[in-house]
């Protein structure tokens, strides 16, 4: 399957790096086609270059085949970042068909939805980072709800009371906008985020 031209997700993504260094070392990735939307984001260990080069060996990685399972996704990835500094990744994968939501995280990547009980769940990840050794990973699957929102962010982004943002009336710029008002101009970490809303 291909990505098509029109997306089913409204996305707001921000991010910005730590003391405004050159080379942040979070990254994301989104990928939709008329059947799924995945959302990717690695964190490098530390800061700076060996970290931005750290979490560009996960995304290059899932480009390639942005479509197979997340598990083996994680472990392709894993063996990509072997003998780099090592990276914190979670990976959602949503099925616009079945409203179920994939879920394949490790390290202090956060994530956060409303369920189809307009429930906020935040499936968590497993303790660690990738770095090349052999690690299990675990695939968890929520139901979500159509027309709700969802956050993924790195640990540079500290936010209280998740729920009122994702249940705000507010639509996913503005949304996102309120959040990036409280970031500082200049973080003493890099900040990556990414809220989006489901289709309808």
């Amino acid at each position: 399957m291909t990505g098509t031209a029109e997306n089913k997700i409204d996305i707001f993504t921000f991010q910005r790096a730590k003391l405004l260094q050159q080379y942040c070392g979070d990254i994301f990735y989104n990928y939709e086609n008329d059947n799924q939307f995945l959302c990717v984001l690695a964190d490098g260990l530390g800061s700076g270059h060996e970290a931005h080069v750290a979490a560009k060996a996960v995304i290059d990685t899932v480009k390639k085949e942005p479509e197979e399972d997340l598990v083996l996704m994680m472990e392709h990835c894993n063996q990509a970042i072997s003998g780099l500094r090592g990276a914190a990744v979670a990976i959602i994968r949503a099925d616009f068909d079945t409203k179920k939501l994939s879920y394949v995280g490790l390290g202090n990547i956060r994530f956060y939805m409303v369920d189809n009980h307009a429930k906020l769940s935040f499936p968590l990840s497993t303790t660690g980072f990738l770095s090349g050794k052999r690690q299990h990973f675990k695939q968890k699957v929520l139901e979500f709800k159509p027309g709700s929102k969802f956050l993924i962010h790195s640990d540079g982004l500290v936010l209280k009371k998740v729920k009122n943002y994702l249940t705000s009336s507010l639509c996913v710029v503005k949304t996102g906008h309120t959040i990036e008002r409280l970031i500082p101009d200049i973080p003493m970490d890099d900040v990556t985020f990414v809220i989006g809303k489901f289709p309808e």
